[in-house]
């Protein structure tokens, strides 16, 4: 009975690599609704969000659904650009202050996304 016990606390445990998989996976997500607000509203070409998306894969080596949660990140995204959309017709200043604002935010996120980080 112990050693049952032993088996069943062991497996209730935390895995590191699960954990860094859920991790790149919920970050490539967010990075695929930024993505989308960045092609929307800043002016990237489809292109560089392209070229963005394949460095992110390979930094994101430990996400098993990169694809999948991308392309949920994006659909979150067309929920935020209805939003923008809606705020550009009804306040044109306070669109265009949150567009810099976001702009300048998400750029600096995915500069810091691409930084090379030293292995845990």
């Amino acid at each position: 009975m112990p050693m049952l016990l032993l088996s069943l606390l062991l497996l209730a445990q935390p895995r590191p690599a699960l954990a860094s998989e859920d991790s790149a996976n919920a970050r490539a997500e967010a990075a695929g609704q930024r993505a989308h607000f960045v092609r929307e509203f800043c002016g990237e070409s489809a292109q560089d969000v392209e070229q963005y998306k394949e460095k992110l894969r390979t930094i994101f080596a430990e996400a098993s659904q990169f694809d999948s949660r991308w392309q949920a990140g994006w659909r979150r995204g067309d929920s935020d650009a209805i939003q923008m959309r809606s705020l550009q017709l009804n306040s044109p200043p306070e669109f265009a202050a949150r567009v810099k604002s976001n702009c300048e935010r998400i750029k600096w996120q995915a500069d810091n996304s691409l930084r090379a980080r030293p292995p845990r």
